[in-house]
Order: C-alpha cells, then structure tokens, then sequence
C-alpha cells in the first residue's frame, strides 16, 4: 500500500496505475455470440477497452471474462462502468470503456496478479515509483 501511495505522489491521480498488456481480449461473461473487445491496459483496480459501436455498452452490474491467445484466463470478474467514450478517429466508430472492478472473489485477485505479472509491462509513470511487491 506504501508504494502505490507513493506513486500517487510522483504524478498518476489514479489509486492503481494503469499498466499495457499483450494482446488481450474480453468478453461479457456469458454472452456467448457477442464480439470480444480489444484489452488496452489493466491493473489492480480495473481495465479499459476498445470497442466498435456508435453507443455506449449497457454494463449494468456486468461480469467479464478475461482472454489470452483464445484461451480463459479469469471469469466473472464484476466491473463498474467509470467512462465509455468516442475516440477522436473519424474513420471508425471505435470507444474506449473504461471500468473499475467490483468486488473480487480471493481466486479472482490471486489470478488477476498473476495475470499482470507475466503479461503487462509497467508504463512510464508507473516506473518512477516503488514496485507493489
């Protein structure tokens, strides 16, 4: 907790800062027809996507389901909608949903580590701070 305080200090507003993964998909667990959406960083506290639609995703009390290279990493993960907006690309209607996570069962934030220990790199603001071990 020590250290994500002080990198709260050197510059990133957000209790846990955002870190880039490999490619990664998402989908809404147990929508089972719809498109997977492109993972474009996650941490600790939450996630945010890419996504193709003109309007907003009804995530009302959702749970997604976490993907890499087509096989299921974590399920069910319970999300909260914290911003769902257009990106500035003319050509595409393409939006960036940001979300923070619910409450995690003790399996889920054990997965959810381990997850972004093997498969995200930190990001520049994340490194000017301590490490979370």
């Amino acid at each position: 907790m020590q250290s994500t305080q002080k990198k709260a200090e050197a510059g990133d507003r957000r209790l846990h800062p955002r870190i880039t993964p490999e490619r990664v998909l998402i989908a809404l667990s147990g929508d089972y027809f719809g498109l997977p959406y492109n993972l474009s960083d996650i941490s600790m506290g939450g996630m945010a996507f890419l996504y193709l639609n003109d309007s907003p995703l009804p995530l009302t009390d959702s749970q997604i389901d976490l993907y890499l290279n087509e096989e299921l990493q974590i399920s069910q993960l319970p999300v909260q909608v914290v911003s769902d907006q257009k990106q500035n690309d003319y050509f595409k209607l393409q939006r960036r949903c940001s979300v923070r996570f619910g409450e995690l069962t003790q399996e889920q934030s054990m997965q959810l580590q381990a997850f972004i220990n093997s498969h995200t790199a930190i990001n520049s603001h994340a490194a000017t701070g301590a490490s979370d071990s």
